[in-house]
């Protein structure tokens, strides 16, 4: 891995901090997901045991049954969600 995709990795992995907020934006997480994918893609490659690992996270499902979109998170569905964010964080630094 050259340095500057070590730096790119560094700063996505650096943004997970910022998606914890107590009501965290469904689009937000899923620009910065894309990102880390292609990210990950372009560095290891699209049939990567890095990718794949990375895509066996299980992250949280913002398409929660029977609820608005816009209805806040419960506590236990905050946790679920900054419990995948760690478990992504720990995958991420891993690669590094």
């Amino acid at each position: 891995m050259n340095p500057e995709d070590r730096s790119k990795l560094q700063s996505l992995i650096g943004e997970i901090d910022g998606l914890k907020s107590r009501q965290p934006a469904e689009s937000k997480f899923k620009d910065w997901k894309e990102k880390i994918e292609k990210k990950i893609e372009e560095v290891f490659g699209k049939n990567s045991d890095q990718l794949a690992r990375f895509r066996r996270c299980r992250f949280f499902n913002f398409n929660r049954s029977g609820k608005p979109k816009d209805a806040p998170l419960t506590e236990a569905e905050r946790r679920e969600y900054i419990q995948c964010l760690e478990e992504a964080k720990r995958n991420l630094l891993h690669l590094l």
